[in-house]
């Protein structure tokens, strides 16, 4: 970054010199700034004090753009991952102390090398090559993570959907089945999850083990939780050692376990992977994991899994609704789309409609997402796996599309008058970084497939739930999903994603709805549930 590349024995000379417990609260700390809201700059200027005058000006000078960086998240989890194979427990006499901003530094200077790497980027149907895995994998890592629809989305569909939809067969009663298996209710674990979260994107990232103590649970329940989220230095060195060889983005350690055991002190590795444990899709592993594995077991996990997946099909249906309402469109669901265009079965159709008589968004919803390997950017086969798996949802949108256009009035009951339009879309409730490489790829496999054919439909996109809320937030005189998907279509930022057209391009004013806020509200109100003793009164 200052003009010469640190050689990398000299970071591994610098990690030598520090204790493992350095290095973790050192990166603990600046994440916790960036996880925070501060400013590139304001991250950065965290470190002006150990750096000489003349270098710091020379480091403003090199940042003062925006484009670039002294402090990123992907080194300092690549720095602690060196530090867990090379950092010691204590300082050993005669060991030089280390420099860990020097190693931060050396670090990032090794990974901008791509060393023995073929770099043609060849966007197409075949495996993808590595700059692709690159791009998919940085992508992933650095998307944006929107606290209030993450919170928001679990307690709809681990507390609220399932009490409500006792009566259809494809709901899970998962309060119970999460205890049975965890061995904690969901309750006590969102109240451990907020706790942690907010003590370390308010506070500081070390916390004393005794914090937890103050939140009253049931003897011994916030210790399970913390089995769950939380293991030592050495289980994080045996990780960092065991994928020494690993690209980059291999973070599954930290991802699962982003709490340090330190003793009476825990070290929260980063707030953000704190969120994404505990309201993300990692929970379900803990109730996979606590089910077993015999085969009655398997059939409930399988159960569980597919009940996840049809409440966030709901709840994506819940954010396409407000807007319908709000705009005058009309909306049919699965059932009734099933009903109208297949009602002997014979064909696939999508989960979800949008149109305003004119204009039809046909809309696939799964809860597919990258696997470790595609995240790492370490396996093509299981990239190219997970773009095929999606090829195979399109079908149901090219089904659907072809339906509507034979019998469109049985499904509105009314005729049909005019030309059509038809915007195919996928969306991935559980995130998917979609970019010019992934939604270039994506197409261009339908078009192999012979899918989606025909002037009267439009170029397929992906989306996420976040993206449908930025359109249900937007003010009036704002796109609509149709307008959003039409517009895009001519877009500068067509092969982008949604985000960064409606964003950058489009520059939407949207705010948080207020369905989502209040439903982020209750996760708070479900934690003070599960902390008063039974005696005690709510005011």
């Amino acid at each position: 970054m200052l003009g010469k590349s640190m050689p990398a024995e000299l970071v591994v000379t610098y990690l030598r010199g520090l204790e493992l417990t350095e290095v973790l609260g050192f990166c603990a700390q600046l994440l916790r700034l960036i996880d925070s809201g501060s400013k590139p700059e304001q991250v950065d200027a965290a470190l002006e004090e150990v750096f000489q005058e003349g270098v710091w000006k020379r480091i403003r000078s090199l940042t003062a753009g925006g484009d670039r960086r002294l402090v990123a998240p992907h080194v300092l989890l690549v720095l602690l991952k060196h530090a867990a194979r090379l950092s010691g427990d204590c300082r050993l006499p005669g060991v030089a102390s280390g420099n860990v901003v020097a190693a931060m530094l050396g670090t990032a200077d090794d990974l901008e090398r791509l060393d023995g790497v073929d770099s043609e980027a060849v966007i197409g149907t075949g495996p993808p090559g590595v700059i692709e895995r690159e791009i998919v994998a940085t992508h992933h890592f650095h998307s944006e993570v929107d606290v209030q629809h993450m919170i928001a989305k679990f307690v709809r569909r681990w507390k609220q959907l399932p009490a409500e939809l006792v009566d259809d067969p494809r709901v899970v009663n998962l309060d119970s089945t999460f205890e049975e298996a965890v061995g904690v209710s969901i309750d006590e674990f969102v109240a451990v999850g907020m706790a942690l979260y907010t003590a370390s994107i308010m506070r500081q990232p070390v916390i004393r083990r005794d914090h937890l103590s103050g939140l009253r649970l049931r003897n011994g329940a916030a210790e399970r939780v913390l089995g769950l989220v939380m293991r030592g230095t050495a289980e994080l060195r045996a990780w960092a050692r065991s994928i020494e060889s690993v690209p980059t983005w291999e973070f599954s350690h930290i991802e699962q376990f982003p709490v340090v055991d330190c003793g009476n002190e825990m070290v929260v590795i980063r707030p953000r992977l704190v969120l994404q444990r505990f309201f993300g899709w990692l929970p379900f592993f803990d109730l996979a994991n606590g089910l077993g594995v015999d085969r009655p077991a398997k059939k409930r996990v399988d159960a569980v899994r597919s009940c996840l997946g049809h409440l966030g099909e709901i709840y994506v249906r819940e954010t396409l609704e407000q807007q319908s309402r709000r705009h005058g469109l009309r909306l049919f669901n699965e059932e009734q789309i099933r009903a109208a265009l297949n009602p002997t079965g014979g064909r696939r159709t999508c989960d979800i409609t949008v149109d305003d008589g004119r204009r039809w968004a046909v809309f696939e919803v799964t809860s597919s997402q990258l696997n470790r390997e595609s995240v790492a950017g370490t396996s093509a086969e299981r990239l190219d796996d997970v773009l095929s798996r999606l090829i195979g949802k399109v079908e149901q949108l090219d089904q659907t599309i072809d339906a509507l256009r034979r019998r469109e009035s049985d499904l509105t009951g009314l005729p049909v008058g005019g030309r059509r339009r038809y915007f195919p879309v996928l969306v991935l409730t559980e995130g998917f970084p979609v970019n010019p490489i992934t939604l270039t790829a994506l197409r261009q496999r339908a078009n192999e497939a012979q899918l989606l054919r025909g002037n009267d439909i439009a170029e397929l996109e992906v989306v996420d739930g976040v993206e449908l809320e930025i359109l249900e937030g937007a003010d009036f005189g704002e796109p609509t999903v149709l307008d959003a998907l039409d517009l895009k279509q001519q877009a500068a930022l067509y092969r982008s994603n949604m985000r960064d057209f409606l964003l950058r391009e489009r520059h939407c004013r949207s705010a948080t709805p207020d369905r989502v806020a209040e439903l982020a509200g209750i996760a708070f109100e479900i934690a003070m549930a599960a902390v008063r003793s039974p005696g005690d009164s709510i005011p």
